[in-house]
């Protein structure tokens, strides 16, 4: 895996600070997986795996797109220091907006690759969301294992925005959310996951 690691890296010419943060772990970590000094899970491995698919020709390689686990270390950071809701849902929108504009199947499946932790169940739901609608939007046959997984659904049911302030706006909000939004008990539009 360590030479696959840093093939890939020059094939895309990032450094392995880039790769890091694609990838949703620090350059020390990169690092250590180089030189082959570090044992990984299953989840990390699954998402190396996938970052050593990309071809010269992606997207990555221009280095404009998020991954969910980019995405996932950003709103770890967020939500250890207390971020506000609405610009931690900036992150998800981005991410939405990034996976539109990918076409091919490695990207789409590396930044479908299972993100870390973010630190709150109810992030690590949404996620889990976004990755099944987003398959469900364009069409793709399977969404990834890892969305299937208990922690992946809350307990009780999240309110986002401005429903969970206004609980009159909660049956809009019910109506409103995708299925698999729903399901995990996260509640929230489709318009919340629209760009403006």
């Amino acid at each position: 895996m360590a030479e696959s690691l840093v093939r890939t890296r020059d094939r895309l010419g990032m450094t392995q600070a880039e790769a890091a943060g694609l990838l949703g772990t620090g350059q020390a970590t990169v690092r250590a997986l180089e030189c082959g000094r570090l044992t990984i899970g299953q989840d990390v491995r699954d998402r190396i795996e996938s970052f050593t698919c990309l071809r010269a020709g992606s997207s990555y390689a221009e280095g404009w797109p998020a991954t969910l686990a980019s995405t996932a270390a950003a709103l770890h950071t967020d939500v250890s220091v207390l971020a506000d809701e609405a610009d931690m849902l900036r992150l998800i929108i981005q991410a939405a907006d990034d996976f539109a504009r990918l076409s091919a199947v490695d990207d789409r499946r590396f930044f479908l690759a299972c993100p870390g932790a973010t630190g709150s169940e109810r992030w690590d739901a949404l996620l889990g969301a976004l990755a099944v609608e987003l398959c469900r939007r364009y069409g793709l046959e399977t969404t990834p294992r890892w969305t299937r997984q208990p922690d992946r659904y809350l307990k009780e049911t999240w309110w986002v925005g401005a429903a969970g302030e206004v609980e009159s706006l909660r049956a809009l909000a019910f109506r409103d959310s995708p299925p698999a939004f729903r399901a995990r008990g996260v509640m929230m539009g489709r318009q919340i996951l629209e760009s403006t």
